[in-house]
Order: C-alpha cells, then sequence, then structure tokens
C-alpha cells in the first residue's frame, strides 16, 4: 500500500532520513530505484550537470548539492532543483552531508553473507 504525498504516490517502505533545515524537517530518501527517478527527471528539466553515479561516491560541495536536491525530490517533489541547492546554507551543510552518508547506508545495508560450508564428518 502507498500513501499520497505531495501529490505523488510514495512506498511507505522507502528509507527515509530526516534532515531539519531552519526548522523545517525533510525527508531524504538513497533509494536505488528514487534516485533513478530524480536523476532521469532533472536531467529532462535541463539540469545537465546531474550524474549521481559520478556524485555518490565522491562527496565534494558540488556533489552533496546534487544528491541533496536528487534525495528530496521523492519526498518533496514540490521543491524545485534551484530551491533545494538553495536550502543548502553553510549552517546545514554538514548536518545534510552526514544525513547524506546515514540515509546512503541505510539504502545499502550489506547483504548477508551465507554460512559458512561445515565441514562433513
Amino acid at each position: 500500500m502507498s500513501r499520497k504525498v505531495a501529490n505523488t504516490s510514495v512506498d511507505p517502505t522507502l528509507p527515509k532520513t530526516p534532515v531539519t533545515i531552519n526548522g523545517t524537517t525533510y525527508d531524504l530518501c538513497l533509494d536505488l530505484g528514487a534516485l533513478a527517478e530524480a536523476e532521469a527527471a532533472l536531467i529532462a528539466e535541463g539540469h545537465s550537470e546531474v550524474n549521481l553515479l559520478m556524485a555518490l561516491p565522491a562527496q565534494t560541495l558540488s556533489s552533496t548539492r546534487i544528491i541533496f536536491a536528487a534525495a528530496l525530490r521523492k519526498f518533496h517533489p514540490e521543491i524545485g532543483f534551484e530551491q533545494a541547492k538553495s536550502l543548502l546554507t553553510f549552517a546545514a551543510l554538514y548536518d545534510v552531508a552526514l544525513k547524506l552518508q546515514s540515509a546512503w547506508a541505510v539504502a545499502t545495508p550489506e547483504a548477508e553473507q551465507p554460512d559458512p560450508p561445515q565441514p562433513v564428518e
């Protein structure tokens, strides 16, 4: 079952990482499908600088802004790319950067390793 969020249908099982900026809480989603949708939509809107495959492994000031804008999109589609980037002031930057790392960890849990084979007696 999904729920309505800002006129879009959002899967309630998606990983959500809250971050508060200037007293407003935003939910970040770094689910692979959600990021792929966000990237495609942002590129379609003309933001050719959006390349999450390059941005995700190397967190820089520039990539943090891009990842943040993409991570917001699933739960806050009403916030455009430029508006999302403008939310990242120096006061919010480090908290957002840490929350992005946290959201990535939640979205990409380590795979469970199978039990090693046991010797036959």
